[in-house]
């Protein structure tokens, strides 16, 4: 009787499990349409949360990068010329020729002045930033999405969709205020790789696909493996298939004209000819051209070859293009801060958060840490199983978005400014690998898919994983817990207000700690020695020597170098040396060629070199 009823039960709720999984069938968003359109409201709601969470930016400017941006957007709308790029506020007397985007800074201009035309220049300047961030949101949403429909079809989407509403993380790079070019360059990159994945319409997605990758790398370099990766796939699908060779030639072609004419409207014609590993330079674009030129070459005549002889064309394009880029500067084999003064490194470079590798990171911000590496190892065990399950017939979308995702991983592990990344190629490959198992225990059921969304989403798992270890105790250093090392110059000291004492002081040269140049740029018309930019050795060396070396010596090298006011923000910890002259103005000790004038107790503590 016992057997009878369990087995009564058992087959009730079985039946019970089945209707409900039918009813809950998961939405099928596969239609072009249907994609963007949700695509489009979640970007939509993602820009809401940050607008509301952190869309008070009329306080401060956001980090370094950002009131850079605008000072030299300000520049551009003020009347300087395009291509007049030395920016002389940075290290005078010498300058600096930043190796930044013009591209970017003519938009964020153009836009200033067309606001500025019905509402004052401050609204205007504070409209831009708060909405440029936003609006790169959508095709970034939209280009992830079509990547888990090319991995997983309709269920991979729905699985997106959940991760992107709930790994809000994915969107720190276009919170408002965010005008540096990293969100450009994210954006840029996911429409590339979607592009690459299309099935249908190949040609002119791979067109598409060549002009995303060309504008990126205008942007910035940082995405130029990924969009290596990109290119490397249409080769291959040319070099396997001679169908695939309308692709590749659209893809080449756009490419190369796209990266070319691009450089040559950002860059001046005296500068051309120069080689850089740090932006796009006449290196870089001797192999976009040689690469693309010599890719639609190839899919227009040596795609007819034989399968063996098609691949050795490939490969010596390849070739090709990497020597042309090393030939003109080998040490760009080195990366983009090859050209880093050593002397620079133990005091200044070497402790910059965005560079940390994952353990020193984790020993600075904990959360984050964890956060970036639960994405990059659960995208990377994510794309194993795909490439494994699917191990008798890769397809073109796994293979790439799988080494996209390891490359991203590793990448991650080196540098934390490349977690962005991580997230943006990792969460379409989780998705596709959680679709699969829901389509393979559940039938691909809705409620079910979603729970198993939300238990294997790495921002959720990442923070409970930081919650469990803040449960451990601490250790202790006689009796007391170890003190936390501070990573960087406290938030405050970025502040608009707390310069408002020094832009109404008649301007002069500036000497303060690295990363408060550029807000002294932003916020005064003075001109300052030191700002975290790796092209100025000289001024950040100089700036170190008369801050961290004896007071004995200062008065001296501070009369070399012109300055006219030191500055130090009493909230940020002492990080060039504590004995040497900063120390002593931290400790009030004065010597007599110098005096206060700001409030002893203002954060922003401003000494005048006497005449």
């Amino acid at each position: 009787m016992k057997r009878w009823v369990f087995l009564t039960s058992s087959c009730a709720i079985s039946r019970a499990v089945a209707r409900f999984s039918d009813l809950s069938e998961t939405p099928d968003f596969c239609a072009t349409r249907r994609l963007i359109a949700v695509g489009l409201v979640i970007a939509l709601g993602a820009a809401l949360v940050m607008g509301l969470t952190e869309g008070d930016i009329r306080s401060t400017l956001g980090d370094t990068d950002d009131a850079m941006r605008l000072v030299l957007a300000r520049g551009l709308e003020h009347g300087q010329g395009w291509y007049d790029q030395l920016v002389t506020r940075l290290q005078p007397p010498q300058g600096i020729y930043m190796h930044w985007s013009r591209l970017l800074d003519g938009a964020l201009a153009g836009l200033m002045w067309l606001i500025s035309r019905v509402t004052s220049q401050a609204n205007a300047e504070l409209i831009v930033r708060f909405a440029w961030p936003l609006v790169w949101i959508a095709p970034a949403v939209v280009a992830a999405l079509a990547i888990a429909r090319g991995l997983g079809g309709k269920v991979a989407i729905f699985v997106c969709c959940v991760l992107l509403m709930t790994d809000t993380q994915m969107f720190v790079q276009f919170r408002p205020g965010r005008i540096d070019h990293h969100n450009v360059q994210i954006a840029m990159a996911v429409v590339a790789v979607a592009c690459a994945m299309a099935r249908e319409h190949r040609t002119r997605f791979a067109a598409l696909a060549g002009a995303a990758s060309a504008l990126g790398l205008a942007i910035g370099i940082e995405a130029l493996a990924y969009h290596a990766i990109v290119g490397a796939s249409f080769a291959l699908s040319a070099g396997v298939d001679r169908e695939e060779a309308k692709p590749a030639r659209a893809y080449g072609l756009a490419l190369a004209l796209g990266a070319v004419g691009l450089y040559a409207l950002q860059t001046p014609p005296w500068r051309w000819a120069l080689p850089v590993c740090d932006a796009l330079g006449a290196n870089l674009i001797a192999a976009l051209a040689i690469a693309g030129l010599g890719l639609a070459a190839f899919a227009t005549w040596g795609a007819r070859a034989g399968a063996r002889w098609r691949l050795v064309q490939l490969a010596m394009i390849g070739a090709l293009a990497s020597g042309a880029y090393l030939a003109s500067d080998p040490a760009c084999i080195h990366g983009p801060f090859a050209a880093v003064d050593p002397r620079l490194r133990p005091i200044w470079f070497d402790h910059v958060s965005e560079l940390q590798p994952w353990g020193a990171l984790y020993r600075q911000h904990r959360q984050f840490a964890l956060l970036t590496i639960f994405m990059s190892l659960m995208a990377a065990a994510a794309a194993a199983l795909l490439l494994l399950v699917r191990w008798r017939k890769w397809d073109r979308a796994t293979l790439l978005l799988g080494a996209l995702v390891f490359v991203a991983a590793v990448a991650a592990s080196r540098a934390w400014r490349m977690e962005d990344y991580a997230f943006w190629f990792g969460v379409p490959v989780l998705a596709a690998a959680i679709g699969w198992l829901a389509e393979r225990w559940w039938r691909g059921a809705m409620l079910p898919t979603a729970i198993a969304a939300l238990v294997l989403s790495p921002v959720p798992d990442a923070l409970a994983a930081d919650f469990a270890i803040g449960l451990i105790p601490k250790p202790t250093v006689h009796g007391k817990p170890a003190p936390t090392p501070r990573p960087g110059i406290d938030d405050h000291c970025f502040d608009e207000e707390i310069y408002r004492p020094l832009a109404a002081l008649p301007p002069g040269v500036v000497l303060g700690e690295i990363d408060l140049g550029p807000f002294v740029l932003a916020h005064t018309n003075d001109s300052v020695l030191a700002a975290p930019y790796h092209r100025m050795s000289w001024g950040i060396w100089k700036a170190y020597e008369a801050l961290g070396g004896p007071a004995s010596l200062a008065q001296a090298r501070l009369r070399a170098l012109n300055v006219t006011y030191v500055v130090d923000c009493r909230l940020n910890p002492l990080r060039v040396n504590g004995r040497g002259f900063e120390g002593d103005l931290r400790r009030n000790a004065l010597p007599p060629w110098i005096e206060r004038v700001s409030p002893p107790t203002a954060p922003l503590q401003i000494y005048r070199v006497k005449p």
